[in-house]
């Protein structure tokens, strides 16, 4: 059985659907009660609990012989929760772990990178250590956070950075097959890949969405007084480690860009990499929009030059 945590965020909600379909017996676990919906997707079985809960780790690590880790988003308590897993996973002899890091976890001026960089650390000790088969996948932006139907409906692409500066982009389906690869064959031992396809700037995306909604999408970059309005989560409800992530992020895209490589991706996949037009032709497609292509003309290519 494969355990995937956090399996109810903005990461989870992609992937785990998309391995449920490939045939994985999943153990779905997040604080949300909403995971129970993915047992109408496939999911074999979903636990609801925190994380942060030894016993509740325990719990869920019986009988697993895999772990997909995702981690939480923005909490100052993301590196002690990455710990906590790592060592349940020791503790329940799971056979393959699979941590999803970030791009660029040195990159020291991005807090929630910081929190990633600590467990790698502490993956790899703990990992010698015990002999655990562990790998770890370094996802850059995901295309998640390219709300097509949003920003169709809007006519804008807000982005919390200059919108002339290159960032670089990755699908969760491919960050998926990925994982898939890492539990499933031999010979990925103590491996890291850098997950990341296309880098592009804002007003590249912004292009690229025009083009295939067959509407002018206009980006905008959206100065640090108006954030909350166009992402009150981070701000609504978080606690002040998430805001100050967020204005980190801002600052430091702002400063250097976010850009990688697509070299290890491509290594990986036994597919050409999904370009942001595919995710938005799939998202116009699922929002029951036409796109002014089909899905299928976007998978030709890995990238999205034809459509800039």
């Amino acid at each position: 059985m494969l355990l995937v945590t956090c399996a109810y965020g903005k990461v989870g909600r992609q992937i785990v659907p998309y391995l449920a379909k490939k045939g994985f017996d999943i153990r779905a676990i997040d604080m949300n009660p909403d995971i129970k919906k993915f047992e109408q997707q496939g999911v074999k079985e979903t636990l609801v609990g925190d994380s942060r809960d030894p016993k509740f780790l325990a719990e869920a690590m019986k009988g697993v012989d895999r772990v997909l880790y995702i981690p939480p988003q923005f909490t100052y308590q993301e590196a002690k929760m990455g710990r906590m897993a790592i060592d349940a996973a020791i503790d329940a002899k799971v056979s393959k772990y699979v941590y999803l890091s970030c791009m660029y976890p040195n990159m020291s001026t991005l807090l929630q990178h910081r929190m990633k960089a600590k467990d790698e650390q502490y993956l790899l000790y703990r990992g010698f250590e015990s002999g655990l088969d562990w790998s770890v996948i370094r996802p850059s932006t995901y295309h998640q956070n390219i709300f097509m139907k949003m920003f169709y409906d809007m006519g804008e692409y807000p982005s919390m950075c200059d919108i002339d500066k290159l960032v670089s982009w990755v699908d969760p389906l491919d960050v998926a097959d990925c994982a898939i690869k890492l539990l499933t064959e031999d010979g990925y031992k103590y491996a890291i890949y850098t997950a990341s396809n296309e880098s592009m700037t804002p007003r590249d995306v912004a292009t690229v969405m025009s083009k295939v909604s067959g509407k002018e999408i206009t980006p905008i970059s959206v100065p640090e007084d108006k954030l909350v309005e166009y992402w009150p989560d981070y701000f609504a409800g978080s606690d002040s480690f998430a805001t100050e992530t967020f204005y980190a992020l801002r600052k430091t895209y702002n400063k250097w860009g976010w850009a990688g490589n697509n070299k290890q991706l491509i290594e990986l996949l036994d597919h050409k990499p999904r370009s942001v037009a595919n995710w938005c032709a799939r998202q116009l497609v699922a929002n029951g929009i036409k796109p002014t292509c089909t899905v299928a003309e976007t998978e030709k290519s890995a990238d999205s030059s034809e459509w800039l």
